[in-house]
């Protein structure tokens, strides 16, 4: 019975102790669970820590190489910097000393050591005022003073100086930024000479326009001819004395009118008109104006010009006019003369022509006949005497074609009876002949023109081919005679030699002049072109329609 009791208490033991390490078993598991999670958590955790970590270690490199890159450009620009940069500590020795700086006081980085800044300050009043002015204001900007360099002359500097301060504040340093200041004091002088030459030149300037001014003023005031300024719309600026003295209006009131105020509205025109086209054209012009005064119609001979401001702008245009009629008078007296003249020399000429044809022409027409009879009749006595009387008959022979081409040169018959176009292929056909040049003559499209005309065109064309047969050496010459549009024009062109147009003007040509006043007599204008081996072309140009 104990025994049986026995198993079961052992057994009921057991039971407990079963029970006991099932729960044992369930907490063994529940905290292996839990340790499980703890390790997943902190494995977790150490590897956010280890990638915070790598991106720390990583922001740190980067912050190195930025300083490092930061350190290099801030040297290199304290060592290219254009000013002297020096640091010092509070006691005043060189901590950094750049390329310019050396370049300034000649002394290199090595060569400070042992120095303080405050020794090359060579005047010790100002190195107090300055640092007087450091301790009160914390700094100094740009202050002027005396720095001493290594060879011991003193030069102006610009002097900025910062002061460094630790983490409490304190003074531990500064940085002082110089800049040489020679070149602009040299610059200075060089302006302050350069300001004073100006003023003296100013007022010499002054002295001259105000002498000039002067003698303009007396020139405006006493010369005979009539000078006026006006702006772009033709109103008056500025009147001389002739001015006001012959039309009888003073500046004053003349000033801002314009011609159409006291001028009849066609002398207004012809002025305006010549106004616009100087304007337009941009550079002067020389023109001929009436103008009606009390004592009746002047002729002026005016130049007119722009008048530009200071950007080259035309604002106006200032006339110079001279009272040419007395001129004009002379010079129609002296062209009715010299016409006069002309035309008693055409007669002279028809006159000295017709004698010779006809009483010299029939001379040597007898002497030949009287020769002739004379050779037959020596024939078979004297054959030397009938020899000689053949050669007279040569002779005369020749005597009368020369007479007869003198007479045909002083006046053409052909130029009276047929006209100027077969005088002058007349003349190229006779000129051709006696010079051996080569001339050419082309008529294109021509009116018969007056006698006056047509003398004075076969004059100049052959005093033109006469100074090409004297002086070109041409081989060929061309005569040209057409009429376009009611002008007349011949030409007489060669490809000879040619010569220097301007000194032959400046030379006294009878020719040239004779062949120019010609043309001028009868309305018409004469040109001259030539160049060196480049042939000569002489041009006259006449309008037909005024003389019809």
């Amino acid at each position: 019975m104990n025994q049986q009791l026995e198993v079961r208490r052992l057994i009921a033991d057991l039971e407990v102790l079963k029970s006991e390490q099932k729960r044992a078993d369930e907490a063994l598991q529940q905290a292996y669970a839990e340790l499980e999670q703890r390790i997943e958590a902190r494995t977790a955790e150490l590897v956010t820590a280890n990638r915070l970590l790598k991106q720390e270690i990583e922001e740190r490199k980067r912050a190195e190489e930025e300083l490092k890159r930061t350190k290099e450009y801030l040297e290199n620009v304290i060592n290219n910097s254009v000013d002297a940069i020096g640091i010092v500590d509070r006691h005043g020795r060189f901590l950094l000393w750049n390329r310019r700086a050396e370049e300034i006081y000649g002394y290199s980085f090595n060569e400070l050591a042992g120095k303080t800044a405050f020794e090359l300050y060579p005047d010790p009043q100002e190195l107090k005022k300055m640092l007087a002015q450091l301790r009160r204001e914390g700094g100094v900007r740009e202050f002027e003073i005396g720095m001493k360099k290594k060879d011991r002359s003193i030069v102006p500097m610009d002097i900025s100086i910062s002061l460094l301060k630790d983490d409490r504040s304190r003074t531990i340093g500064g940085v002082c930024v110089a800049r040489d200041l020679s070149g602009r004091k040299k610059a200075e002088m060089e302006l302050k000479r350069a300001q004073e030459e100006l003023s003296r030149h100013s007022k010499d300037l002054e002295r001259q326009v105000k002498q000039r001014t002067r003698e303009i003023i007396g020139i405006l005031r006493y010369t005979p001819a009539v000078v006026y300024i006006k702006d772009k719309n033709g109103g008056y600026r500025l009147v001389n004395s002739r001015f006001e003295e012959l039309f009888r209006i003073t500046n004053e009131e003349i000033r801002g009118k314009t011609d159409y105020d006291f001028f009849p509205r066609e002398v207004a025109d012809q002025f305006r008109t010549t106004d616009l086209q100087v304007l337009a054209a941009g550079r002067p012009r020389q023109v001929e104006e009436t103008i009606p005064q009390d004592d009746g119609v002047h002729t002026y001979l005016l130049v007119k010009f722009p008048v530009y401001d200071d950007q080259g702008t035309a604002t106006g245009l200032c006339g110079i006019a001279t009272d040419i009629t007395e001129l004009k008078k002379a010079q129609d007296k002296l062209r009715r003369l010299s016409g006069s003249i002309m035309a008693r020399q055409e007669k002279e000429r028809t006159a000295i022509a017709r004698e010779l044809h006809d009483e010299l022409g029939q001379v040597l027409t007898a002497l030949r006949m009287d020769a002739v009879w004379l050779a037959e009749n020596l024939k078979g006595k004297d054959a030397k005497a009938g020899d000689r009387a053949v050669k007279m008959c040569e002779l005369i022979d020749t005597t009368i074609d020369e007479v007869r081409g003198l007479a045909t040169r002083l006046r053409p018959g052909v130029l009276d009876h047929l006209g100027l176009i077969d005088a002058l292929e007349w003349y190229a056909a006779e000129f051709r002949k006696r010079t051996g040049i080569a001339c050419i003559f082309k008529p294109s499209n021509v009116t018969r023109v007056d006698d006056f005309v047509a003398t004075a065109a076969y004059r100049i064309a052959q005093e033109a081919l006469t100074n090409v047969a004297r002086h070109s050496f041409a081989t060929q010459a061309h005569i040209t005679l057409k009429e376009v549009r009611g002008m007349l024009t011949l030409e007489v062109v060669d490809n000879g030699h040619g010569f220097n147009t301007k000194k032959i003007e400046d030379s006294e040509c009878l020719g040239l002049a004779g062949m120019r006043e010609r043309a001028a007599l009868i309305g018409g204008s004469l040109e001259i072109q030539s160049r060196p081996q480049k042939g000569t072309r002489v041009c006259f140009k006449l309008p037909l329609q005024a003389r019809r």
